[in-house]
């Protein structure tokens, strides 16, 4: 019998609440015992609001909502069960949740000094890219003669990862940041550029046919003609760029950088610090996640039209 949504999700509350209840009432292994348990309870009772919210505010959605809550919620329960109590893998490199989650208590300046610097060189280097690579692949998608010529270096370059600039970057910018900055700014120019040209191919020809017999300017053709048409296409490749940002960012943090998220992994992976390494990878997990669905926000709102009736 197919379940309904709320059969999920209460099983993926029964679940949480379970988990719960065995980190309070059953000790841990030996080797994965900390001082307190309190931040791995507070984050599944986190957990727990966050979704309820969710499925309340967004029916729409609820059923995925409820799919992710239960797949969460199993994990967590395994992860307690066979690595917290259990210990069942090798405790000096597979800490149990309890001994993971701590790190957020202890580290949690630490950890939101390096969010608040990851973003800000992120948030540099993607609103340059899309500020320099939308208006330009608008135009070039335009122009078929400087599309023939750009196409094929654009084919030739962007392919180059773009962390293969990095030792440059850092030579002859004055700052990481500065260098990081560019870093973004190559990686997801590109997508959105590509995305931009073919936005403009995808437009109906007859609605620019009916754009030039009111003998628009080029500057108002593009501005009030191309750009709205073509902004599905372009967040498809703005989307793509934020995903090689994050990547870019990440590699650049753990070779050159002294704070970031990428840094503090890779930081403490020199130390053989795994409870470290791993909360470092859940804090970017929740980062990325959050701003990915700040983005889907934006592109929802942008695109309205596309649903209305």
């Amino acid at each position: 019998m197919r379940l309904t949504v709320k059969h999920e999700a209460g099983i993926a509350g029964i679940i949480l609440l379970a988990t719960i209840a065995l980190t309070i009432a059953v000790p841990d292994a030996p080797s994965q015992v900390v001082s307190s348990n309190s931040a791995f309870i507070a984050a599944i009772a986190l957990l727990i609001v966050l979704f309820g919210a969710k499925i309340y505010l967004h029916p729409k959605s609820a059923q995925s909502t409820a799919d992710v809550f239960l797949i969460i919620a199993v994990v967590l329960l395994l992860w307690e069960v066979l690595l917290g109590k259990l210990a069942l893998l090798d405790p000096f490199i597979f800490p149990g949740p309890t001994r993971v989650f701590r790190v957020f208590e202890i580290d949690w300046q630490q950890m939101l000094a390096g969010v608040i610097s990851s973003l800000e060189i992120l948030s540099v280097g993607y609103a340059i890219a899309l500020v320099a690579a939308i208006p330009v692949g608008l135009y070039i998608g335009w122009r078929k003669r400087l599309f023939d010529a750009a196409y094929p270096i654009a084919k030739a370059v962007s392919p180059i990862p773009p962390t293969v600039y990095l030792p440059y970057a850092i030579v002859l910018l004055p700052t990481f940041a500065a260098s990081s900055v560019f870093l973004i700014f190559i990686g997801a120019f590109w997508p959105i550029l590509v995305g931009s040209v073919y936005g403009v191919f995808s437009i109906d020809p007859r609605l620019i046919n009916s754009a030039r017999t009111l003998d628009l300017p080029e500057s108002r053709m593009i501005r009030r003609i191309l750009l709205p048409a073509a902004m599905p296409t372009i967040f498809s490749g703005a989307m793509i760029a934020l995903i090689m940002s994050f990547i870019t960012l990440t590699v650049a943090e753990m070779i050159a950088a002294t704070s970031g998220l990428g840094w503090y992994i890779q930081y403490h992976h020199q130390f053989a610090n795994y409870d470290n390494v791993i909360a470092g990878m859940i804090l970017i997990t929740v980062v990325v996640v959050a701003v990915m669905y700040l983005f889907d926000r934006i592109q929802a709102h942008s695109l309205r039209w596309q649903n209305a009736e």
